[in-house]
């Protein structure tokens, strides 16, 4: 999927805390197409501290959402404060301003003809899920959560025509126990899985496929320095074996975050 990259200032819209630690921020953006799986790198203070952006995934198109990768007037940002870079972020305001790198990296593909697409969700790995339902409102979303303060996000998906179940850890809200379980529950022949979250999660679903003999393409998250490729801090080791040297390695951010989970050398994984 071809997009243009740009880097610019824009403005805060709002940057909402919807539940404990859990914020929505929007940004006023006439972006390039956005693509399901598309993330932006944010310099979250004007200041030199915390000097890396953070990567964020984009959440939603603040316009009419297609088929295809989407324009609007804006952007929505999910995100939950885990650290320093994300704290600062909760405290901006609206009206502000703030630097964006992106759209950067690849797209969750299409199911193809006669596919269901089963989209599996560990906690913040829900983000890159909202613009697929759109795209393909006949989707199952599993979403595993920790308890019913996270599972709460899932209520945005009602309106998307897709179908939800949930399990928590917990057993608060859904069946309790892990999304993996929920997963061989669902998958058939016909299914092609789309997963996001946890690396051990994502290790996990990208098993189940290959045993089923399905299609599986994961969204890898990783700490990221430049969001482009050349710092290779987000590098990851494929199955796929060259001449040169470390030619069997991707980086998440320019080769991904989407890999096909079949590619994805999930022994270096714990």
């Amino acid at each position: 999927m071809v997009f243009q990259m740009e880097s610019r200032t824009l403005k805060i819209l709002y940057n909402k805390e919807v539940s404990p630690g859990y914020f929505r921020l929007g940004l006023e953006w006439k972006a390039p197409r956005i693509f399901a799986g598309n993330f932006v790198m944010l310099r979250v203070s004007d200041g030199l501290d915390p000097l890396l952006r953070r990567p964020l995934g984009i959440y939603k198109v603040l316009g009419p959402v297609g088929k295809a990768g989407t324009k609007g007037n804006g952007v929505e940002l999910l995100y939950r404060v885990a650290g320093k870079g994300t704290k600062i972020l909760s405290l901006r305001e609206p009206g502000e301003h703030i630097n964006v790198l992106g759209p950067l990296g690849n797209g969750f593909p299409d199911p193809g003809r006669g596919k269901k697409a089963l989209m599996v969700a560990g906690g913040m790995g829900i983000v890159p899920m909202y613009l697929l339902a759109g795209r393909l409102p006949s989707s199952t979303l599993l979403f595993g959560a920790g308890g019913a303060r996270e599972a709460g996000i899932a209520k945005d998906f009602k309106g998307l025509g897709c179908t939800i179940k949930i399990s928590t850890e917990d057993g608060s809200v859904g069946e309790k126990g892990l999304v993996t379980a929920l997963l061989k529950e669902e998958i058939t022949p016909c299914s092609v899985i789309y997963a996001c979250g946890p690396e051990g999660m994502l290790k996990a679903v990208s098993k189940i496929a290959h045993e089923a003999g399905v299609r599986s393409y994961v969204s890898l998250e990783r700490s990221m320095a430049c969001g482009i490729g050349v710092c290779l801090g987000c590098a990851v080791k494929s199955k796929e074996h060259g001449a040169q040297e470390n030619k069997n390695y991707r980086m998440v951010c320019s080769d991904g975050p989407v890999f096909d989970g079949a590619e994805i050398d999930w022994e270096l994984f714990q």
